[in-house]
């Protein structure tokens, strides 16, 4: 009897430190990006739309922003097996964004446009911040300009790169409220399929 007292005891004693060892996931820590990116969506949608109306013109840019690729694990296959490349990813993105609407929200013609945009990407920079924390994955620096984005713009391409940069803003914000539409991106199963905005 009290040799199993002993065990029991020693087994809990060490399943306490292992807990205690292994990074503390919150699950509502990722909940909050569903809905930031949902939010982020929407605006970064009335932004685009109403850049494009402005800026009927195309034209080719270089651009310094982040992209997500296709070898960047954010499919439901990986996400469930392994989340973290994909959210850090979208997190490193999401501040190439950050810095890029910063930049374009000085622009006279663009500035309208950006109004909504800036909260929704700094509450979900927030909301990434503790959901990358939660999971367990590093903490990334906020973005720092390069010299190709502090090279001033030519006022005539102001409303091109106004409408380029909140075209791919949108499109990112697809992708985001995509991979966190179940809150935790590990929750994804490959026949989910959620409706994002």
């Amino acid at each position: 009897m009290m040799d199993s007292c002993l065990t029991l005891l020693a087994a809990l004693l060490v399943f306490l430190i292992a807990a205690s060892a292994a990074p503390a996931v919150h699950p509502d820590a990722c909940a909050e990006v569903r809905a930031s990116s949902q939010d982020l969506n929407q605006y970064a949608k009335t932004a685009s739309v109403k850049a494009r109306n402005v800026s009927t013109d195309l034209a080719s840019f270089s651009s310094s922003l982040v992209w997500i690729d296709s070898d960047d694990m954010c499919d439901p296959v990986s996400l469930k097996q392994k989340s973290m490349p994909c959210v850090e990813k979208i997190f490193g993105v999401l501040m190439s964004y950050s810095s890029a609407v910063e930049r374009i929200s000085s622009f006279e013609s663009c500035s309208e446009f950006t109004g909504a945009v800036k909260p929704a990407l700094k509450k979900l920079h927030r909301d990434m911040s503790k959901c990358v924390r939660s999971l367990g994955g590093k903490q990334e620096k906020e973005p720092s300009v390069t010299n190709k984005e502090a090279q001033p713009v030519e006022q005539w391409k102001e409303p091109l790169l106004c409408r380029y940069t909140l075209d791919r803003l949108f499109s990112f914000s697809i992708l985001t409220a995509r991979v966190f539409a179940v809150g935790d991106p590990a929750h994804h199963s490959e026949g989910s399929s959620h409706k994002c905005s």
